[in-house]
C-alpha cells in the first residue's frame, strides 16, 4: 500500500512539472490598447529618423534582440523567457501598427524594460528603425487586429 501512495505521489509530481513546463512554453499575446494602437506615427520615417533609431536600437535594445532584430542577441541567451524573443526581421511585424509598436517599446514587458527614459521623438525613430527590419509582405501586408485598430476599423 505505502509503495501505490509513493508511486502516486511521484505521478502526481511528474505530471505537474510537465503541466507547468508546458505552460511556460505557451506564446501570451502581448496585448495593446485600442487606443494606443490607433496611435498614428508623428514623425516621417525618412533616412533622418532611421538613422537616429539604428543608433538608439544599438543602444537599447541590440544587445538582446540581436542586430538584424532576429532574438538573438547576447543578452538574450541570459534571459529565462516564457516564450520565443520576438523575431523583429519577422514579415508578420507589418501587422502590428506603428502605435502598436511604440507602445511596446515605451511600456515593455518583463524582462524588457520600458524606454520612457527616451523622448517620444527617440521612441518614434526606434519604430521607424524597426520597421526596416522586416521586408513588407506582399500585399502590404498590414491586416491584422493591431492595423485594423490603426486604421479605426
Amino acid at each position: 500500500m505505502k509503495c501505490c501512495v509513493g508511486l502516486l505521489i511521484v505521478m502526481i509530481a511528474f505530471v505537474a512539472a510537465a503541466t507547468a513546463a508546458e505552460k511556460k512554453k505557451e506564446t501570451k499575446e502581448w496585448k495593446v490598447p485600442a487606443r494606443a494602437a490607433r496611435r498614428e506615427n508623428p514623425v516621417a520615417s525618412d533616412e533622418k529618423s532611421i538613422a537616429a533609431g539604428k543608433k538608439l536600437y544599438a543602444q537599447e535594445c541590440a544587445d538582446c534582440h540581436g542586430g538584424s532584430g532576429r532574438g538573438d542577441g547576447a543578452g538574450a541567451r541570459d534571459l529565462e523567457l516564457d516564450a520565443p524573443m520576438p523575431d523583429l526581421s519577422d514579415p508578420r511585424m507589418w501587422k502590428q501598427s506603428d502605435g502598436s509598436l511604440f507602445f511596446k517599446i515605451t511600456k515593455g514587458r518583463e524582462p524588457m524594460p520600458g524606454a520612457e527614459e527616451l523622448s517620444e521623438e527617440q521612441r518614434w525613430h526606434v519604430v521607424n528603425y524597426v520597421r526596416t527590419l522586416a521586408p513588407k509582405p506582399r500585399g502590404g501586408g498590414g491586416d491584422g487586429d493591431d492595423a485594423q485598430a490603426a486604421k479605426g476599423k
